[in-house]
């Protein structure tokens, strides 16, 4: 984080034309830093996001009640989060009306990105799935048919549902008015899922492991580097994506599998 705020300030620097932004001294405290944790023994291991396998979507989805509302739309949350390789921002951010249907599946425009300034959007084209639980297109059809039987038929396409299992109902002086969820409720919610589906306890399940998941579930099943960040939203080049996928080479493609050991 403090690397990436160096490096954004000098970029900034460089914009406003005052030249380069001396980072010497501040990167050789960091590097002390780090000397000093990993000499002492501690922990410097970061704590990131888990990846939702396609195993674990379908084991999070089995434990939701698809008789209610909320299972619904949980059911549609997870598996829309996954399949688009979505920022929580553009999952919630995303109304009724971005959703287009044909015989090929569902077309989701995204209108907003971290790595969108200029707000263009991008669409992003979901096939029919073969396993209805994890389908993008009939989970959606669900939800969307959930969200008309309460007179919804636009705004947010992701909303609040109350105990009483009423639709966009906002607390007083909390949230949108709209009652649009918050990034912190997907966070909630897949965490939630994952402990009621039994998933690892001592892993960090968020909002980001959906789009962590389908960055590295795709790379398994052999889809290209490159479409697979176009398709997420990643920028060309992306050292976060490839990360990522470092960490799947790191046993798939590892030198010492077949010598015998």
């Amino acid at each position: 984080t403090i690397e990436r705020a160096l490096a954004a300030i000098a970029t900034a620097h460089r914009a406003a034309g005052a030249g380069a932004l001396p980072t010497h001294g501040p990167r050789v405290v960091l590097r002390a830093y780090r000397r000093n944790r990993a000499t002492s023994g501690a922990d410097v291991r970061e704590r990131r996001a888990a990846s939702v396998t396609i195993t674990a979507l379908r084991a999070m989805v089995s434990v939701l009640d698809r008789s209610t509302p909320a299972g619904v739309r949980d059911t549609a949350l997870l598996v829309l989060g996954f399949a688009l390789g979505a920022r929580r921002s553009e999952l919630t951010a995303l109304d009724i009306t971005d959703l287009a249907f044909n015989p090929d599946g569902m077309q989701i425009t995204v209108r907003t990105a971290k790595t969108d300034p200029d707000f263009a959007g991008r669409t992003s084209a979901l096939p029919w799935g073969t396993h209805p639980n994890t389908c993008p297109v009939r989970t959606a059809q669900a939800w969307l048919a959930t969200l008309a039987d309460h007179g919804r038929t636009n705004g947010p396409l992701l909303v609040r549902i109350d105990r009483h299992g009423r639709l966009g109902r906002v607390p007083t002086g909390r949230g949108s008015a709209d009652g649009r969820l918050t990034g912190q409720a997907v966070a909630l919610i897949v965490a939630r899922t994952a402990a009621a589906a039994g998933l690892d306890p001592h892993t960090a399940w968020s909002g980001h492991s959906l789009r962590r998941g389908f960055a590295t579930e795709t790379y398994r099943a052999g889809g290209d580097l490159l479409r697979i960040a176009r398709a997420g939203g990643w920028k060309d080049g992306s050292t976060t994506l490839h990360g990522y996928i470092e960490d799947i080479d790191r046993w798939e493609a590892n030198p010492l599998t077949g010598v015998g050991l």
